[in-house]
């Protein structure tokens, strides 16, 4: 089903001028913004993003890694720098429930819930791309041999699909920006000004309350909010992105939303840089250097790419092929700060002392107020996945071991590697008594280390599911 298109051609351009009008910062009525300036590249911001995804990404898991709040993929549509000109004030909600009350039904259901089922499919390969990425940064966590250019590869693979679910959405949404009606353009900027002005009360009186049809409503919100910051901000306001929005690959948005959004990457960056030594911080500044140089590259390429998508607003059609290779670069460099990031962590974790360990373990247990494993898997690579909890202390790389090496564990004799001798007396006790890691053995203390052995230093508090468990075991099996 095509949206009908209301409005000749020869008036298009007219009216996508209107919509593009406000310099950035300033509303309709000349009222300005909240500042956006200074928030686009500090390397303050750059070294809080980075400290606190060193809590999360090594305490966490692969569900953690790959939860992705709503709106994060294809970001190209102004609605970040809206809440942030806000003060954080408005919602996706609020400001998709104003105007969803100003479009008429056929721009609803002709357009926005026709998006819907376009998305499907260039959504999901995005995420496939995204899961997989997310998957090699696990592998390198265990100590496997993965190279930055395989990484980089991955990367231009996921900026490109990106790139093709902005193509779509932004298609379908520049067809309904060209039906709206003279009316419908003046209410739509009142409801970002009035949103943006942290004053949502004064946005325009819807006539009626919409009937929204039986879809995604998440999603339908999503849209909607989409197309009102898309089509009433500048191209320069819509280009703004944040330093923690790249690179999301690395559990923070998940561990936020277990805290019940108490925690504040503020916060609880101090907190990590303030266990860490002077040499630790050195190593994530490292990241933080190259990610300062490279964001401003970063959003340059971003802004070309969003340069292509806003012809559908002049009722153009977007050149998949253009938007495919820019999105490759966006990917490239994102990729390039993500293995950086990566890389700085992994070598903070190697120079971790035990009581540094237990303090990042003890963190993330006094921010977590429900955490679940999401996503449940069978076999060998969830067992991989969950491994990447274990090497934050049974680290194969690490010069002065913390923990015994886990490779051979299923049936080696109980604290007998041969190149550690910092067991536990509490362990070595539990040695005399029980000769080997057998499989029922390890399912216990994987559920619960201190409950079986009473005075164990380890300090990871163990796996409630079974499943876990079982496909830990079948993944340290494969270890030589």
């Amino acid at each position: 089903m095509s949206l009908r298109l209301r409005i000749p051609r020869t008036m298009r351009a007219s009216l996508v001028a209107a919509l593009l009008a406000q310099p950035l910062g300033v509303q309709s009525d000349g009222t300005p913004l909240r500042d956006l300036s200074g928030h686009d590249v500090e390397e303050a911001q750059l070294r809080s993003a980075v400290a606190s995804r060193t809590l999360t990404w090594l305490t966490g898991t692969s569900a953690n890694n790959d939860y992705i709040s709503v709106g994060r993929m294809a970001n190209f549509f102004g609605f970040v720098a809206l809440r942030v000109s806000s003060g954080q004030s408005l919602t996706r909600a609020h400001v998709a429930r104003d105007t969803l009350a100003v479009l008429e039904p056929p721009q609803i259901e002709e357009g926005l819930v026709a998006l819907l089922d376009e998305q499907i499919q260039p959504h999901a390969e995005t995420q496939a791309v995204r899961i997989e990425m997310n998957r090699l940064l696990e592998r390198l966590l265990v100590g496997e041999d993965i190279t930055r250019g395989d990484f980089l590869a991955l990367g231009r693979r996921y900026g490109a699909a990106e790139a093709e679910l902005g193509r779509v959405i932004a298609q379908r949404l520049g067809e309904i920006a060209s039906t709206l009606t003279s009316e419908q353009r003046d209410k739509l900027a009142a409801i970002r000004a009035a949103h943006a002005t942290g004053q949502p009360e004064t946005a325009p009186a819807p006539a009626n309350r919409v009937r929204l049809p039986n879809v995604d409503r998440q999603e339908l919100v999503n849209l909607a909010a989409r197309f009102l910051s898309w089509t009433t901000g500048s191209p320069d306001f819509n280009d703004f992105e944040v330093v923690g929005k790249p690179s999301q690959h690395f559990g923070f948005v998940s561990l936020s939303l277990a805290s019940g959004h108490s925690m504040r990457r503020g916060a609880v960056a101090r907190e990590v840089i303030d266990m860490l030594t002077q040499d630790q911080r050195d190593m994530l500044e490292v990241a933080v250097a190259q990610n300062t140089a490279l964001f401003p590259e970063f959003l340059a390429a971003r802004s070309a790419l969003m340069r292509e998508l806003e012809v559908a607003l002049q009722g153009d059609v977007i050149d998949a092929e253009t938007i495919q290779r820019l999105g490759a670069k966006v990917g490239e460099i994102e990729a390039q700060m993500t293995w950086a990031q990566a890389t700085a962590m992994l070598n903070v974790r190697d120079a971790l002392s035990v009581e540094q360990l237990d303090a990042l373990l003890a963190m993330r247990a006094r921010y977590t107020v429900s955490e679940a494993e999401t996503v449940q898997r069978d076999g060998v690579e969830h067992g991989r996945q969950l491994f990447a909890q274990c090497v934050l202390c049974h680290t194969p790389s690490r010069a002065n071991a913390i923990a015994p090496s886990l490779a051979n564990i299923v049936g080696r004799d109980i604290a007998a590697d041969v190149g550690f001798d910092l067991y536990s007396p509490a362990l070595r006790r539990f040695a005399q008594s029980e000769e080997s890691w057998t499989v029922d053995l390890l399912n216990a203390f994987l559920q619960s280390p201190r409950k079986l052995v009473p005075g164990t230093t380890m300090g990871f508090d163990g796996f409630a599911a079974q499943q876990d468990r079982a496909a830990l075991i079948d993944y340290l099996a494969t270890l030589d």
